[in-house]
């Protein structure tokens, strides 16, 4: 798997949907909610890797070299923690 799959894995997230090779994407969940605290901690790690904060999209980030991107989607009312999906461009 890739950096940025061992930095979310090291960060509590769980890998609960593999679709890369089919469909371009990864699903994982984490069992903390999308607070802005927790964005801002995920954006300093996610910097590491060289990934930044989409300008247009809240709660997204996008890759410069690969322009991949990275979308958090926070459970719902019913559902603690957040999901985040990692993307191939299109």
């Amino acid at each position: 798997m890739s950096s940025l799959h061992e930095l979310l894995v090291s960060e509590g997230f769980r890998l609960i949907d593999d679709a890369w090779e089919a469909l371009g994407r990864r699903t994982y969940m984490h069992d903390d909610n999308a607070t802005r605290e927790f964005i801002a901690g995920l954006d300093k790690r996610l910097r590491s890797l060289g990934w930044e904060r989409d300008p247009d999209k809240v709660r997204a980030f996008c890759h410069a070299t690969t322009r991949e991107f990275i979308e958090i989607e926070p459970g719902g009312s019913e559902t603690s923690g957040l999901f985040l999906h990692h993307m191939k461009p299109d």
